[in-house]
């Protein structure tokens, strides 16, 4: 049986989209051990599943170009809206209605106009999937 709370720290996304509003909720927090970094969360529900009664790739795939996108954007403090250039998924696990999921991302260039990231999307301790991502950053705003 699980714990249907949110888990302490996680607070509403902070950069709130229509799409996001219409999958989520999604949750995110500063990443403890990379505090320049932030960790995206959902709770799995009976909305997100496919016909074979798991978590749909395509909502693990979301979740993931969110959680990379996020950083790319936030993370080097230049604020910029970037777009997903190409994203790259190695699906390990299913995931299940109740399963708390939360990104761990990893950021190796996130400044520029090109960026590089990825992270890791887990179920507990359970390791769902992989990603890596290219992202385009848009130029400043005057």
């Amino acid at each position: 049986m699980h714990d249907h709370a949110i888990p302490e720290g996680f607070e509403p996304i902070f950069m709130v989209e229509n799409f996001t509003t219409l999958i989520g909720p999604l949750y995110s927090k500063r990443d403890p051990e990379h505090p320049n970094l932030f960790r995206l969360g959902f709770r799995a529900t009976e909305a997100h599943l496919n016909r074979e009664g798991v978590i749909h790739g395509g909502m693990l795939a979301t979740v993931a170009d969110q959680a990379i996108g996020i950083n790319m954007a936030y993370g080097s403090g230049q604020l910029n809206d970037v777009l997903t250039v190409s994203l790259s998924i190695e699906y390990i696990s299913g995931a299940l209605v109740g399963d708390w999921i939360e990104s761990h991302p990893v950021v190796h260039k996130a400044n520029g106009r090109t960026r590089f990231g990825g992270c890791q999307l887990y179920a507990d301790d359970r390791l769902l999937l992989t990603a890596s991502a290219v992202f385009v950053a848009r130029p400043l705003k005057a």
